[in-house]
């Protein structure tokens, strides 16, 4: 919010602050004048922008010539400004020093605009000839040479057969974990020149331009520290100070920045003349990066949205006004959405809360999971993109459930299969290991406690699951339009199943055991052991407890196994049904996991989109009956009933 706000601001406040400057001066040629003048220049300076932001979405991209153009208003009102202390000539040389930066400045910004609009972006695609990389010094420039074949992908069109050619055989020979990890550095080199200065600033004129700025404002502050203040009142002394020390300090910021960006090692690896001496100071550059940072790439962001933990929450007892404060102040920052929604079983409005979790970042356990499980899934997808979610890994285990399991999945859209396997992952997660759901009527379950408090160590397997099932979640409801599935439907398929689990809730739970360590755990006692009541409208939350079942009938490892298969492949297939605009424009606000996923479906040569029919709910349920009477009787049949 507060980079939006000064976005939008900074053309108001330049233009206001030039008004004012203007109207501050006399019609004299006194000291006074002469260094108000030289403040004007600094505004247009200002408006040229930092180096690492541009535009804010990629609307204003297009806006370029809008941009470019009010250049000019800007420039009749500083010249105005500068013309009225002549022909006072005292500080003439550092102001047009620093009217010469700004102007610079102002045009590299509009020209970055230009060249990241959907008519710069397409003759940068068309202008590009390049060889596979063959030096083998870091993966930079072969990141960069394949974002630079990818580009057609961000605005939904193909590559030349000839360069996607040697992209496809060249792709082929690396392995799923580096093609991920290459995905992360490509977005970040679209991010670059989508919204920032990078572009212009890493060619052979953007580093003359650079070196010639640099000198200028350094030239400006030497000029002005010679010259004798006398005249000059001590507090505009003291602030044209502080413009010039905040100009050299920002200019020396952004060079350093420069120096140490992935751009520049690309463009010293590409040089042809002095290569030795080139690739030596790359090398020192990549050397001098790891030392500072030791994660060389920035984590994705994976925000969390739990239906049961949604649940809860609003059941909970929250009346007390402290309560009701710390509520009000989570929705006001946006950690919170508070929906109406009428459910079937009250005549009037209830309000609920939907409550995100904690956001999570990926880490590099977690991306070598989801790039190993995708490279098991690449083959099966190329082969028949539209099977039903889990239908390969699962025959291998439950041959004894099939067709049964596979009817109840057949022709689901996906934000149905998301909702069903993310009630499923949940009730698996907080089901105690000792016993399945079937013996509720013959023995007592005990409780773990340390399992309902996260004090047992999970298995990297089942925290991905964790992960990956509230992060589908969470972009399924919150961000339907990342997953172009049902037309918009999802937030409806979702209030059906959360309308279901609230009721099943309300009915069969305790209010007070909400308050409890363990009271995920005692909910999904309840909803796994309590009867089922066949009725075509609990059809989504009935289906998710069958497939809950299904699962814990599967040892503990194999159950997270295929569970990571399963999610893994509802990822990619998330990924496959989004719009390329889509995910050029999610840049701007953060590194999205999903956005990585869409990218490596493109180099995996995943290209279909997915799309389903939507199943009416209710034509499950004599599938479901049939599911659980064929768990019953295998689990009679090992003798464990």
């Amino acid at each position: 919010m507060i980079v939006w706000c000064s976005y939008l601001l900074a053309d108001w406040v330049a233009d206001f602050c030039l008004g004012q400057l203007s109207n501050s001066m006399d019609d004299s040629s006194s000291s006074s004048n002469v260094i108000i003048a030289f403040w004007a220049p600094f505004l247009i300076l200002h408006l040229g922008g930092p180096d690492t932001i541009t535009a804010y979405s990629m609307e204003d991209n297009e806006l370029w010539a809008r941009h470019f153009l009010g250049l000019g208003y800007e420039l009749i009102v500083a010249f105005y400004v500068f013309i009225r202390s002549l022909p006072n000539t005292r500080l003439l040389t550092p102001t047009l020093l620093i009217f010469i930066v700004a102007v610079i400045k102002y045009i590299e910004r509009s020209y970055s605009l230009y060249k990241a609009s959907t008519e710069g972006f397409l003759k940068s695609i068309s202008s590009f000839e390049r060889e596979v990389p063959t030096n083998d010094l870091n993966d930079l420039n072969h990141a960069f040479w394949l974002y630079s074949v990818c580009k057609p992908f961000f605005i939904n069109a193909v590559p030349s057969s000839e360069v996607y050619v040697k992209f496809k055989d060249h792709v082929f020979n690396m392995s799923a974990e580096e093609v991920l990890k290459t995905t992360t550095m490509e977005l970040s080199y679209a991010y670059d020149e989508l919204y920032t200065k990078a572009v212009v600033n890493h060619s052979k004129n953007g580093y003359i331009l650079r070196l010639f700025c640099s000198i200028c404002i350094l030239l400006s502050f030497l000029f002005f520290f010679i010259d004798s203040k006398d005249g000059f009142d001590k507090l505009d002394v003291v602030i044209t100070y502080f413009l010039l020390a905040a100009s050299l300090c920002l200019d020396a910021l952004a060079t350093i920045m420069l120096v140490f960006s992935n751009w520049m090692v690309v463009s010293l690896l590409n040089v042809k003349r002095l290569s030795k001496w080139s690739m030596l100071l790359a090398n020192h550059i990549v050397k001098i990066k790891k030392a500072w940072h030791k994660k060389m790439y920035r984590s994705l962001e994976m925000p969390q949205l739990s239906l049961l933990n949604s649940c809860l929450k609003n059941y909970t007892i929250n009346e007390a006004p402290r309560q009701r404060m710390m509520n009000w102040i989570a929705e006001k920052l946006g950690l919170v959405q508070k929906i109406k929604l009428r459910l079937r079983w009250r005549k009037d409005f209830e309000t609920y809360t939907l409550w995100a979790l904690q956001p999570a970042q990926t880490s590099q356990g977690l991306m070598n999971i989801i790039a190993s499980y995708a490279e098991r899934c690449l083959p099966l997808l190329l082969e028949d993109f539209n099977k039903p979610v889990g239908f390969s890994f699962l025959q291998q285990k439950i041959a004894w459930a099939f067709p049964t399991f596979f009817e109840l999945l057949e022709g689901l859209s996906l934000d149905q299969q998301i909702l069903i396997w993310h009630m499923t992952t949940e009730f698996c997660i907080h089901w105690p290991e000792s016993l399945h759901p079937i013996h509720h009527h013959q023995i007592e379950i005990e409780v773990d406690e340390s399992r309902s408090r996260g004090i047992m160590k999970n298995s990297p397997e089942m925290e991905a699951c964790k992960y990956l099932s509230n992060y589908m979640m969470h972009m399924v409801l919150m961000r339907p339009n990342m997953m172009f599935t049902m037309r918009g439907r999802s937030p409806m398929v979702f209030w059906d199943a959360f309308d279901d689990m609230v009721q099943f809730i309300y009915r069969n739970v305790d209010v007070h055991h909400l308050l409890l360590p363990n009271a995920k755990v005692k909910v999904c006692r309840e909803i796994m052991t309590t009867p089922i009541e066949w009725t075509n409208e609990q059809s989504l939350f009935v289906t998710a407890r069958a497939l809950a079942h299904l699962m814990l009938t599967i040892g503990d490892e194999e159950r997270w196994h295929v569970l990571t298969m399963i999610w893994v492949e509802l990822l990619m297939k998330g990924a496959n049904s989004s719009r390329a605009d889509v995910h050029v424009k999610q840049l701007s606000k953060g590194g999205e996991l999903l956005t990585s996923i869409w990218l490596f479906n493109k180099h995996a040569g995943i290209d279909d989109v997915f799309f389903t029919q939507e199943y009416m709910m209710g034509d499950k349920l004599e599938i479901v009956k049939q599911l659980l009477l064929k768990i019953e009787h295998h689990l009679q049949e090992h003798n464990q009933i």
